[in-house]
């Protein structure tokens, strides 16, 4: 499982294993404590990881936000939540 993690330093997304306790930020460089950074989604595999990144700030971006609302944080795990409960489904059938 990995974290989806933003830098306390540069606000730049990435991902880290769930049990790592540091995160060198490939952006700015800056070393931080996972607990202390604001997690935003816990997904199964790394791949997942890379494109969710990706999605997050692509969507940051084309918004013009500096970061996502409480509400929209929820939102993004209801629907991570919902693809696996479907992924599940789609393999046991």
């Amino acid at each position: 499982m990995y974290l989806i993690i933003r830098c306390p330093g540069c606000r730049t997304f990435s991902y880290v294993d769930r049990f790592q306790r540091w995160k060198l930020c490939p952006l700015c460089g800056h070393a931080h404590e996972v607990v202390k950074a604001p997690a935003y989604l816990e997904v199964e595999d790394y791949h997942e990881a890379e494109h969710i990144v990706k999605q997050m700030e692509k969507h940051l971006h084309a918004t013009k936000k500096r970061d996502f609302t409480p509400e929209e944080t929820a939102e993004l795990r209801h629907h991570y939540a919902e693809a696996l409960r479907k992924r599940a489904k789609s393999n046991h059938a």
